[in-house]
């Protein structure tokens, strides 16, 4: 055996760092060759992930091309797209089976995030059967509706509207860390009462972060259009509503500036030809500034604010940029006194340094 990873004698020998540097599917490396240090030890995995260089097992060649085929495809079914940025972090296939707890949707063959066709499908199943707005509620399959039956097909006929795979436009895309902190561990693995005596355990996992995947609906045959325009509206609104993927309750999975291609294209187009210059582009959003946004999300949908919100001001001295100091200082405060807890925090020394700190802005 390997002494470093878990592996059959026969492939450990051929197995070496060199060769595990040079592995250019970050898929395999998370399924395949984990060390043994981030399965043994409870910190471990999160030491392992902190030193991961993600960006040393992606092929940008290979990304780039594998997006371009994928436009290829849906060009050639006559596929209507269109692209929306992450609002903050996505990770889908949180819960898939891994023996590092939580793992991340990456193609099994070039080792990028994409979002798979399927959920999408689900996704849009979900709103257009949720919400009472669109007229289509229901509960179980067999009440839906002629229009979602059509669409979405049943058991006895395929759905007039083909759902792609998303994909990080022309390959790009960024991968953030993150983690999940059980506050009462004794409470969960030992049925021990919840007491704040209790050390956190903080749980690592990887995300996506501002990226702009492109997304596809195509007809399953010529005269099916219109239902791929009505799913693509839905499939829109319930990026921008619901989410997709993991945790979207603590603020993951959402998307933004979501605009059809053709629409951006053409506005491309009018500004390359327009006589009076264009305006400049908005400035770039601090990445700080998105992290602290989300983390305000999260402490917004908090329960149980005596033993969570610790870990968000921990999260808070790790920020640099006074911004997103202001965002999550001031979402903790404000959970806090909702929670009705400002008297019994007054007198703890985190709460008068993030008082302090807003006072000091002038908040």
């Amino acid at each position: 055996m390997n002494r470093l990873y878990y592996l059959p004698p026969s492939t450990a020998r051929l197995l070496s760092e060199e060769r595990i540097r040079r592995c250019k599917n970050l898929g395999l490396i998370l399924d395949k060759y984990i060390p043994q240090e981030a399965i043994q030890k409870s910190e471990g995995k999160g030491d392992w992930f902190k030193r991961l260089d993600t960006a040393s097992h992606i092929d940008p060649r290979l990304a780039e091309h594998a997006y371009l085929r994928w436009r290829n495809t849906t060009q050639a079914a006559n596929a209507q797209r269109f692209s929306a940025i992450t609002d903050w972090r996505i990770v889908v296939g949180l819960g898939g089976e891994t023996v590092l707890e939580t793992d991340l949707t990456l193609h099994h063959l070039y080792g990028i995030p994409y979002i798979p066709a399927s959920a999408l499908k689900g996704l849009t199943r979900a709103y257009a059967t949720g919400e009472e707005e669109e007229g289509h509620l229901s509960k179980k399959i067999e009440e839906d509706d002629k229009t979602i039956q059509r669409i979405f097909g049943s058991q006895e006929h395929a759905g007039t509207v083909i759902f792609f795979d998303a994909m990080p436009v022309n390959g790009r895309f960024a991968f953030d860390l993150d983690i999940m902190n059980a506050h009462y561990p004794d409470y969960y693995g030992q049925n021990k009462p919840p007491t704040d005596d209790q050390n956190p355990n903080p749980v690592t996992f990887l995300t996506v972060a501002n990226t702009t995947f492109m997304f596809a609906l195509a007809p399953r045959r010529p005269g099916d259009e219109q239902d791929v325009a009505q799913a693509k509206t839905w499939l829109k609104k319930a990026l921008a509503k619901y989410g997709v993927g993991g945790k979207t309750s603590a603020g993951y999975g959402y998307f933004t500036d979501i605009r059809d291609e053709e629409a951006a294209g053409t506005q491309a187009e009018a500004a390359q030809t327009a006589t009076i210059p264009a305006s400049p582009p908005p400035p770039p959003v601090n990445p700080e500034v998105r992290t602290a946004e989300g983390y305000k999300r999260e402490i917004e949908a908090l329960r149980d604010v005596a033993g969570g919100i610790n870990a968000y001001y921990q999260r808070w001295k790790q920020l640099t940029s006074p911004e997103a100091r202001m965002i999550v200082a001031d979402a903790i405060v404000a959970k806090v006194k909702q929670a009705g807890r400002e008297k019994a925090s007054a007198e703890k020394s985190w709460y008068k340094e993030l008082v302090a700190f807003l006072n000091e802005a002038g908040k």
